[in-house]
């Protein structure tokens, strides 16, 4: 994620996920923070999410980017 349009589409790919409550997004960190209800979705939804949409997930201990 380096651009502007790449933050917004998934700002958008993300806050569309029934379950989400918030997405921050660093562009200089290549990295997205998301907020969501463990009742409704989990973090492997939000993954392939991003996944399908053309994204690269890159897992460092305790963070998923």
């Amino acid at each position: 994620m380096v651009c502007r349009y790449c933050k917004d589409m998934v700002a958008r790919l993300v806050t569309s996920i029934n379950g989400v409550s918030r997405v921050n997004i660093n562009i200089p960190e290549r990295t997205v923070n998301v907020t969501y209800d463990s009742r409704i979705t989990d973090a492997y939804v939000i993954q392939m999410t991003l996944l399908k949409a053309g994204y690269k997930i890159v897992e460092d201990p305790g963070k998923i980017f």
